[in-house]
Parts: structure tokens; sequence; C-alpha cells
């Protein structure tokens, strides 16, 4: 597949998230969860346990095996905590058949550190993870899914007074009229796209989705714009979550370019357009 890796000196993008899921690990207990917290915690000093993440599978006639996405949660340990590094904006989350890494923004100061590095350091950390599920005998891991997430979020103060306004930095439908007595309040977007193999197979799908939203904590009007791809590795293996979210990043990134103008990309500092 193509590579597609443009580059911004100030992208929009406030937000990271990479996980893969696997088959359960059936053995995996209550206590797993501290021990493996004693692994990272030096990285990850705080830890909070969350509601579980559901398992949506992509599905492909005749390509990918049917799943009813049926997920049942044992009420006898808490189904995902979270472990976080308030100052980097890392943050891991966990449950029996999810594991998960994100970078979160947290200052304008807080510069992005681009797909190559967020990658590196979600293998890095799934790979800590893998080999303490190991040493435990809750292996071998088969991952099954592999899911990668941009949020991004711009701020109505900067491209102009409403959400009209938008439109010069997203691909929005005109739904603006010339008339005095209505003012575009609020629009919705959404899309799906395949992605597709060498071989023009689908591999997994993109989807999007653009709405207007508050940015936190400030409650300043902002349009956010979520693009998520999602589908099965090449092989159920890390060398196959790899090759699935090279190709992935490239997905995502040709979605980001198609949903915005060339004036927005300008905005933003794009330095290889």
């Amino acid at each position: 597949m193509t590579p597609v890796r443009p580059k911004f000196t100030d992208p929009p993008l406030i937000e990271r998230a990479i996980s893969v899921v696997f088959e359960p690990l059936s053995d995996f207990s209550i206590g797993d969860y501290g021990l493996f917290w004693a692994d990272i915690r030096s990285e990850f000093p705080t830890c909070e346990a969350m509601e579980p993440i559901s398992f949506e599978r992509e599905e492909f006639d005749g390509f990918r095996p049917k799943s009813s996405g049926i997920q049942v949660v044992s009420a006898k340990m808490p189904p995902r905590v979270a472990f976080r590094n308030s100052a980097t904006g890392e943050l891991v989350q966990v449950q029996n058949d999810r594991f998960g890494f994100n970078w979160i923004k947290t200052g304008d100061d807080h510069k992005y550190p681009h797909s190559e590095a967020t990658l590196d350091r979600f293998f890095e950390l799934l790979n800590r993870f893998i080999k303490y599920c190991d040493g435990r005998g809750l292996g071998p891991m088969q991952i099954i899914q592999c899911e990668l997430t941009n949020v991004n979020i711009v701020l109505v103060s900067d491209v102009g007074e409403t959400f009209a306004d938008m439109a010069t930095v997203f691909k929005l439908a005109p739904l603006e009229y010339k008339c005095d007595d209505i003012l575009l309040e609020h629009q919705l977007v959404g899309s799906k796209h395949l992605i597709l193999d060498d071989e023009k197979k689908p591999i997994g799908r993109v989807h999007t989705l653009g709405q207007p939203s508050l940015k936190v904590p400030t409650n300043e009007e902002a349009y956010r714009l979520d693009i998520l791809a999602r589908g099965a590795p090449f092989e159920s293996s890390i060398d196959g979550a790899r090759r699935f979210f090279d190709a992935a990043v490239s997905a995502v990134n040709a979605v980001f370019l198609a949903s915005t103008t060339v004036a927005g990309r300008r905005f933003w500092g794009e330095l290889n357009g």
C-alpha cells in the first residue's frame, strides 16, 4: 500500500488512540491489574477502573468471519483499568481482551510526536504486557482486531465567528442559505471508507464523524472530527498487527486530507502538501 504521511507544524490532532483486541485471557484476574501496574507504575503513576470497551468486528462477505459482537463481562473483576501519566498525556488501558494506548495533548505547547513515534510507543508497551502475560502463563495472545482513532479539534474562533465558518477548513456540504432569518447552527458529517490491500480486497474500514463540540476545559465552541480505522491484523501476531496499523495510518491520513480544504491544511502548516 502507498504510504500517506503528511506533516504539519500545528495539526488539529488532540488525541490518538491505538488498541488491539485479542481472544479473552480466561485466567486474567483482578490481581493481574495490580501486578502489571507494578511493572509500569514509574511511567504511569495513577490508575482508575472504568467500564469495558465493547468489541465490534468489521465484516466483509466472503473475506472476514462474522461475529455477533456480544461480549460477556465477569462481575468478579473490574472490566477495564486505565493507567495514566497526566504530565506526558499518555494512557494505557487494559482489560482481559483488549490493550490500548492513548496520546493526549495536554496544552498548546504539547506537540504531537507523529505517527511513527506513537506506534513505536504503543508496541513497546504492548510487548511489555505480552511479556507479563507470558510470565504468568496467560498466553499466547491471539490478536483478532486492530483499532486506531485520531481526534481533531478546531476552534470556531480560529476560523471565523460561527459553525458555518468551518467550511473554510473542512469540506462540509453547503447547507447555508442566503437568508437573514436563518443561521446554520449544527451540522453532523459522517462517512465510511473501505481499506483495501494491494489486491484490492477489503481489510478494514475508516469511520469518520464530524460535529460541533466544546473544547474542554474552556468550553470554547469548536468542531470535532473523529477518524477511526478498524480491521483484522494481517496475521494474529505482533507483526501482523504492525502491518495493519501501517495501512491504517495511511488510510486515516488519506481520509483526513480528503475531508479538509487546501486553506485548512495551509492554516495547520502542511509541510509536504
